[in-house]
């Protein structure tokens, strides 16, 4: 279905937005947003995804906010936010402690075709560094309140839930656009203009951790 002239306005001024303040272009999925939500829904849907991210990041912090984004996404099967949220994260850890996060972005595609619990297993595993366990601990809540219907008891609980609904909600929008998305070609989303010199001190640490992970 084609944009009206005022979805088309709205929808290239959130283009010209984004561009200007996180220095990527999300035009397709604005879009689309505007397309399934119309003008007010889009708004509304923003305001609120805006302040579940503020929230996530006060609470938790920036790196540990946008795994949880990214793990959320994950299990809703939307490709784009998993690799850009996940890439956003490893760009927060790599900046603030110079390691890399557990969870390479070349070995998200792969988690995606596994079950819930089988990914949940392995994203566990990877986050057994004790340095993690506050947020493994997080993402064992998340798990629980998504596919275990546990009440909401601890006090983030409520923040989890917002987490968990507020990417089903968007994921409508992006899991079509992004089923064929691919590490390298999606933008750190949620990490407002990373500078060139962490992009490349990253990638070139990530390539090394690679090549010696498949050294003989």
């Amino acid at each position: 279905m084609s944009l009206t002239l005022p979805q088309r306005a709205l929808s290239a001024a959130l283009r010209a937005m984004t561009r200007m303040t996180a220095g990527y272009d999300l035009g397709p999925i604005q879009e689309e947003m505007v397309r399934l939500h119309g003008l007010r829904g889009t708004f509304r849907l923003m305001k609120l995804g805006a302040e579940v991210t503020n929230r996530l990041t006060a609470s938790f912090g920036e790196a540990t906010a946008q795994t949880l984004i990214g793990v959320a996404a994950l299990w809703n099967g939307c490709r784009y936010c998993v690799i850009g949220h996940i890439y956003s994260a490893n760009l927060f850890i790599f900046r603030d402690h110079r390691v890399l996060g557990p969870l390479d972005e070349e070995s998200l595609v792969p988690l995606m075709y596994m079950t819930d619990h089988e990914s949940f297993a392995v994203i566990n595993q990877r986050f057994a560094d004790p340095r993690f366990e506050r947020l493994r601990y997080l993402i064992d809540r998340m798990f629980r309140l998504r596919f275990q219907d546990i009440d909401p008891v601890e006090p983030e609980d409520e923040l989890l839930k917002a987490t968990i609904t507020y990417w089903e909600w968007l994921n409508e929008c992006t899991i079509i656009l992004g089923i064929d998305a691919v590490p390298g070609q999606v933008p750190a989303l949620g990490y407002m203009r990373p500078s060139d010199q962490l992009i490349a001190a990253y990638d070139r640490a990530r390539a090394a951790a690679r090549a010696a992970a498949t050294a003989p």
